[in-house]
């Protein structure tokens, strides 16, 4: 954050909202710039508020969640006096998004997984937010939420008015205005139900005043939320997030951790009906040796039909020893792989460190181009990246990431699975690839720079 305080033109200023405590404007940018967002409060900064600001703003810059953060970049101050912290501009909120329907499951959890991460981390350095509200979670232009509006100092300095939020914000604030860490997982709680029903958890009902929904936000149990098949362990998370009793809620990391699962959750498998015979014929053909010319090849033999109704629940014999197969072979072509930062990348932090992202194949092992494996566009939630893959025939597969300044390769071995989520840190850049193999042979694809990186073999 800018120390020194710049004053800006109002002709500059581009008034975009009005909200209970401060003015919102977009700033025009210099050329070559880019667009921001200047937030005027109504009188000037004390030197108190002022310093408040900047230790919270160093404390924010040192998490490793703050790319999920829109954090103030400077104090503006104008020709009237007033102070504005320029921030950058995120052209959708919450309430925007949902005008349009609730969002999917998956990308409520998602969402709450990165918001409660990035609370539980400022928690754990004594940072509290004191005003999680739909407002405050923000969409970049690159699609990725973030939370804004960090911080104590302001609102010490400048305090809202309830009223307006009473249906997100948490029963003790409302009774004594005690903002603190409880409160703000209950703010997430009421967020996360915004979004997954398009409400909040207590709408206005026809004929209330402001103070009725204080006192049923005071008093009456938050509805559960149904429907729509939502996960029951959802539906229970946030029922404690948004407990009356500060002392009943979870604490952030506890909700992160608990989003988390709900996000790696397996999913029901859709066909009860698979009989693993259906992979008897590649696990064959993955058992035939190099050195054995295709015309020789064993022939696979014929599938018996399959009894009506039959159920198979455990692998056979024949396709147990075939995955040992195909495992082994995996194991014995190692990939690693290389991440290079350009010399001038203020985000480098360790020499890169020297590898090759081609695997060494023993002299009786080929890689041939008689199967595609190819890496689908990698979908960045900001704490998280999901990784796809597709291939034209089964394999089974070992996904390999590198981190920025990481310590080697991450490898996981993920059977047939063609999808992996990994936990990410926000700032850092990636690179990935799939290895797979069918038993006979190994696959690999070219690297997938993540996040601007360059990934070398």
């Amino acid at each position: 954050m800018s120390t020194a305080m710049a004053t800006i033109p109002l002709n500059a200023l581009v008034p975009r909202a009005t909200g209970p405590v401060a003015t919102v404007y977009l700033v025009a940018p210099n050329a070559g710039g880019r667009t921001a967002v200047l937030k005027v409060y109504p009188q000037p900064l004390d030197r108190r508020t002022y310093n408040g600001i900047e230790v919270e703003q160093a404390k924010l810059a040192g998490l490793r969640s703050v790319a999920s953060i829109v954090r103030v970049e400077a104090i503006d101050e104008l020709p009237d006096g007033r102070s504005g912290l320029r921030m950058e501009f995120c052209p959708q909120s919450l309430p925007d998004l949902v005008r349009r329907g609730p969002l999917p499951i998956g990308d409520v959890v998602i969402l709450g997984q990165i918001l409660a991460t990035v609370l539980a981390e400022a928690h754990h350095i004594g940072l509290v937010h004191g005003g999680v509200t739909p407002a405050n979670v923000l969409e970049r232009s690159s699609g990725q939420p973030a939370l804004s509006d960090f911080g104590l100092a302001l609102r010490v300095r400048f305090p809202r008015d309830l009223m307006a939020d009473a249906a997100y914000t948490a029963p003790e604030v409302l009774r004594d205005g005690e903002l603190s860490e409880q409160a703000d997982v209950y703010g997430l709680g009421a967020v996360l139900y915004l979004a997954l029903t398009g409400h909040s958890p207590f709408p206005v009902r026809p004929g209330e005043t402001a103070d009725d929904v204080v006192l049923r936000v005071l008093r009456e149990p938050v509805p559960e939320v149904s429907g729509r098949d939502v996960p029951a362990g959802l539906t229970a998370l946030l029922t404690r997030m948004m407990a009356k009793e500060p002392d009943d809620r979870p604490e952030a990391a506890e909700a992160a951790e608990a989003l988390e699962t709900l996000l790696h959750a397996p999913e029901q498998e859709a066909d009860d009906e698979l009989d693993f015979d259906d992979f008897r014929d590649e696990l064959a053909a993955a058992r035939v040796t190099h050195t054995t010319p295709p015309a020789q090849a064993t022939k696979p033999r014929t599938k018996p039909a399959k009894k009506p109704g039959k159920k198979r629940k455990r692998l056979s014999k024949d396709v147990m020893i075939g995955a040992a197969a195909v495992v082994s072979l995996l194991a014995v072509v190692p990939i690693v792989l290389r991440l290079v930062m350009n010399d001038d990348d203020p985000q480098r932090t360790t020499p890169p460190p020297v590898a090759s992202a081609t695997p060494s194949v023993t002299p009786t092992q080929t890689i041939t181009p008689a199967v595609k494996v190819e890496v689908k566009p990698v979908k960045d939630n900001g704490t998280s990246l999901l990784l796809q893959w597709t291939s034209t025939k089964p394999l089974a597969y070992y996904a390999h990431i590198a981190e920025q300044g990481g310590k080697g390769v991450q490898t996981r071995y993920m059977g047939s699975s063609t999808s992996l989520t990994v936990k990410v840190s926000p700032g850092l850049k990636y690179c990935f690839l799939v290895q797979g193999s069918d038993g006979n042979a190994v696959y690999v694809t070219e690297p997938v720079p993540i996040r601007g990186a360059t990934c070398k073999g």
